[in-house]
């Protein structure tokens, strides 16, 4: 295995030594036929690439990082599954780190990963300022976290706020429910907020913050949920309830607890969710939901890699009807 070499590759699919080398370095650039051929005389040589010769020679990696919050959340896990799918296009390998301790702690992690030489940081943890991100030594790629001057991806946000109000205004609801786990004003998300808020206007309406909503898989979580319903429904008996969840995670949690507790969906509670990820779509009733549209999240984040600019990508939101809305 160790014997074998890009030459070996070149006179096995009958390729050149130029078009190998591409395939290690630009692969998007080789027709799908050629990469078949070079994949093939790969598995078939039992060649294995030496990423660290490669950094020694050329000073660079096709290694990128990858810092998240936690991975409980359909949206992240998602969207790393779409990473890696994007990444295997262009020859991208992932170190994928969970970061919710400490600044210390989270710098720490970068630095480890600026030895790699990485390529970039694909970042979605909360816990750095604009500032500090500005001044870490590698090119960063933030999604759905504060602007700066590094480049950016965020869901336009207020639109799908604003989508899931007229929606819920349309079917005819009588009261609104925001439901979130937590939110800070500089926060792309937090235009969710704004985006319902303006859409139902004067309407009778609720913002609920319970932070143990964070990960909806808790006992604890479940139980503030039964809680939570059982004190609305008590309060405006009789009212058709449009509940918007900051996530589709939330949004499966209320429709959980619906099921189990026979409140009627969308008859009684009518129910939106946030990211349209694949939870939304498996729940018991597939839940109405708000497209983040995470595969061309992680496509405009992989293709920045190669040509890294400092400004913020704008994704257009929709909203994608299901079950939980009549």
């Amino acid at each position: 295995m160790d014997k074998v070499k890009i030459g070996d590759i070149a006179a096995h699919s009958g390729v050149s030594l130029t078009t190998v080398s591409r395939f290690f370095n630009k692969p998007e650039l080789l027709a799908p036929a050629t990469k078949v051929k070079i994949e093939e005389a790969i598995r078939e040589l039992g060649y294995r690439q030496d990423h660290l010769a490669r950094i020694l020679v050329t000073g660079k990696s096709n290694l990128v990082g990858v810092i998240f919050p936690h991975l409980h959340l359909s949206f992240y896990s998602e969207l790393l599954n779409q990473l890696i799918e994007q990444g295997k296009v262009r020859g991208y390998n992932f170190i994928v780190y969970t970061s919710n301790e400490s600044k210390e702690a989270e710098l720490s992690i970068i630095a480890d990963l600026a030895s790699y030489r990485i390529k970039g940081l694909i970042l979605l943890s909360h816990l750095l300022s604009k500032d500090e991100i500005e001044h870490l030594q590698v090119p960063v790629i933030s999604i759905e976290r504060c602007g700066g001057d590094f480049m950016q991806i965020n869901n336009d946000n207020f639109t799908g706020g604003k989508l899931a109000g007229e929606l819920l205004l349309e079917n005819k609801c009588d009261v609104f429910i925001h439901i979130n786990n937590g939110y800070h004003q500089d926060w792309p998300s937090f235009k969710r907020i704004l985006g319902f808020e303006f859409a139902i206007k004067e309407g009778i309406y609720e913002r609920v913050i319970e932070p143990v909503f964070s990960d909806t898989y808790r006992a604890e979580a479940g139980k503030a949920m039964d809680k939570l319903l059982k004190e609305l429904l008590a309060k405006y008996e009789g009212r058709k309830l449009g509940i918007f969840c900051s996530n589709d995670d939330i949004a499966n949690l209320v429709l959980r607890k619906c099921i189990k507790n026979n409140i009627l969906v969308p008859e009684v509670i009518e129910l939106i969710g946030y990211d349209n990820s694949p939870v939304s779509d498996f729940a018991v009733y597939p839940i109405t939901s708000v497209e983040q549209n995470i595969p061309l999240m992680a496509q405009i984040a992989v293709e920045s890699l190669e040509n890294y600019r400092c400004y913020e990508s704008i994704v257009p939101a929709r909203i994608v009807k299901k079950e939980t809305t009549s």
